[in-house]
């Protein structure tokens, strides 16, 4: 069992891209997603998955679009699904949890953003993310398991849903549509590629730091929304008009940076992709251009 890594969500965007990248290692993996029959919401079906050393949690409902108008689903399944796995931890006394967690700072009160910062949640999706933090949390602490929470900053790369920004400007460039439509130009976000967010799943998983310990994952550096369609803009060598709908969202935050010194010291992780090489990779990994 000292290297089986179970990986929740495995079938997911981010999942998908672990298991290529672990693949390579010396470890056997139990996939576990709601895609091959394993629902995390039912106990008794969680807890006859496999024994396995390492948990990675990877599944979540991650519709944040819809949040607000239908919260329940949003709850129910990223804290049922959390606590039912956490309860597979404790009898299995798994060695380590990986959680795989996001941005729960809410307006920056600086720039840039340790994981000491307050957390002010403004969204229900965020909210179940640090619920489900502090369940991990108390797990760890009650019951000896070692715990590594990735606060995720803004997430891209290949075979992301249309639902995010940088699927949906690459889709409709390549479409027939006459412009790229987006709901506001303004907003600031720091974008990592996919596969530094696994290489620090990865690292995370060869921790031996006890108790739980907590971290930012993101490149240092933020880019709006009409930055990040020009630079696919000069990437793909196409162009179109851009629509704004100049419409914010509910609670929007216009910028936010992480500071990835924890990451760095502890997981020995360091982000190989700035924002132009990341989408570089990812246009040429979909060939969008050679």
């Amino acid at each position: 069992m000292a290297n089986k890594i179970l990986i929740t969500g495995s079938a997911g965007f981010i999942g998908r891209s672990l298991i290529e990248r672990l693949r390579s290692e010396a470890v056997e993996l139990i996939e576990c997603d709601l895609s091959l029959g394993h629902d995390l919401l039912d106990l008794k079906q969680t807890l006859a998955l496999p024994p396995a050393a390492i948990v990675v949690h990877l599944a979540a409902n991650t519709n944040v679009q819809t949040a607000f108008e239908k919260p329940f689903p949003i709850y129910r399944d990223n804290l049922l699904g959390t606590l039912n796995l956490l309860e597979y931890c404790r009898l299995n006394r798994v060695q380590r949890i990986i959680y795989s967690s996001s941005y729960v700072y809410g307006r920056p009160q600086t720039l840039p953003i340790d994981e000491t910062h307050p957390v002010m949640i403004n969204n229900p999706y965020g909210r179940s993310k640090l619920i489900g933090e502090q369940l991990v949390t108390a797990y760890s602490e009650d019951f000896g398991i070692a715990a590594s929470i990735l606060r995720n900053f803004n997430v891209y790369g290949p075979g992301q849903s249309p639902r995010f920004l940088i699927p949906s400007v690459i889709a409709q460039l390549y479409s027939e549509s006459p412009a790229i439509k987006v709901a506001d130009l303004n907003p600031k976000r720091d974008y990592i590629y996919i596969k530094d967010v696994v290489e620090a799943m990865w690292r995370a998983c060869q921790s031996n730091a006890p108790g739980t310990r907590t971290y930012n994952l993101g490149c240092g550096a933020s880019y709006s929304v009409g930055e990040a369609v020009e630079l696919i803009f000069k990437l793909s060598g196409r162009r179109k008009p851009i629509e704004s709908a100049g419409k914010s969202r509910k609670n929007e935050i216009m910028d936010t940076v992480a500071d990835i010194t924890r990451a760095r010291l502890e997981l020995g992780w360091e982000p190989r992709y700035d924002f132009a090489a990341g989408l570089a990779d990812l246009l040429k990994t979909e060939g969008r251009i050679k």
